[in-house]
């Protein structure tokens, strides 16, 4: 009988034990999937329609394009409309998408993501890696042409063919000679007028207060009166004299040389090679530029 009850409890254990380990590799397959399926879903899709913009058939048409020049260059290709922008600039928005969304290929993450705005109202192109260098800031303006009146009349999947068409151009020509690379200059917060005036009145207030005290303090009405008789016994026994130097110019010795301007990176090319990039909340260096519509 206590065979027979120690043998039910051991099946018990096992069952819970079998049990426990089922829950836990569920759990852990869980966490794992949630992880991977967004490089997953980067992967097989390149067209991120969050505006709703694009009927089905443009969404495949569009896939289908993107694909045939994903296959053909050394660059990731994408689309993304923009409803809810959160707060964010149509730059900051496409930047941090595309890092966050696995895009890119190569281990510069080279790649390029046409964003259609319409929080914003802006159509944006964001570079990484090697595309940065193909989409100069000149070129970046060239493929905004090509989707501007489209996406300003309403015809966005055109806008996007358009753009698409341009990018792929750009990327059979290659770097452009004389390409460089800028780093753009962050601005930075200056002072509205008002506070400049109140900073400047509140600064008087404070300087002034101490002021007036002292002086108050410190008039001594009765030692300026005697430093006047000091005075006037100091200049009757003051007398002046006047001497007369000369001098005579001999000669002058000029030099002259000639400095020879420094052109800097990419003088050559001018601003038409000038690829201007920019840091994104990763950490991740984007090229780009937008247009209001």
């Amino acid at each position: 009988m206590i065979e027979n009850q120690n043998a039910g409890v051991t099946q018990k254990k096992k069952k819970y034990g079998r049990l426990k380990g089922f829950i836990c590799f569920s759990v852990a397959a869980f966490i794992s999937f949630s992880q991977v399926s967004p490089i997953w879903a980067a992967e097989g899709t390149r067209v991120f329609d969050e505006a709703g913009l694009f009927s089905a058939e443009e969404v495949q048409e569009l896939e289908t394009r993107i694909d045939e020049v994903r296959d053909s260059q050394d660059a990731d290709l994408a689309v993304l409309t923009v409803e809810d922008a959160q707060g964010e600039s149509a730059e900051s928005y496409a930047d941090d998408f595309y890092d966050s969304h696995g895009l890119g290929v190569g281990d510069d993450a080279s790649g390029i993501l046409l964003s259609i705005d319409m929080d914003n109202r802006e159509i944006y192109v964001s570079t990484t890696g090697y595309a940065m260098k193909v989409l100069t800031d000149a070129r970046v303006e060239k493929v905004l042409d090509a989707a501007y009146d489209s996406v300003a009349d309403g015809n966005y999947a055109e806008g996007a063919l358009g753009a698409i068409d341009s990018i792929e151009n750009y990327l059979e020509m290659g770097v452009p000679a004389g390409q460089y690379t800028q780093v753009r200059e962050e601005k930075k917060h200056s002072l509205e007028w008002y506070e400049a005036l109140f900073a400047a009145v509140a600064a008087a207030i404070v300087a002034a207060l101490p002021c007036f005290s002292v002086m108050r303090q410190y008039k001594m009405q009765k030692e300026h009166r005697q430093s006047l008789g000091f005075h006037m016994a100091y200049r009757a026994d003051s007398a002046l004299h006047f001497v007369q130097n000369e001098e005579q110019f001999v000669n002058r010795s000029v030099v002259t040389r000639r400095i020879p301007k420094n052109p800097g990176p990419g003088a050559s090319g001018g601003s038409a090679g000038r690829t201007t990039i920019h840091q994104g909340s990763s950490g991740r260096m984007h090229g780009g530029g937008g247009r209001k519509f």
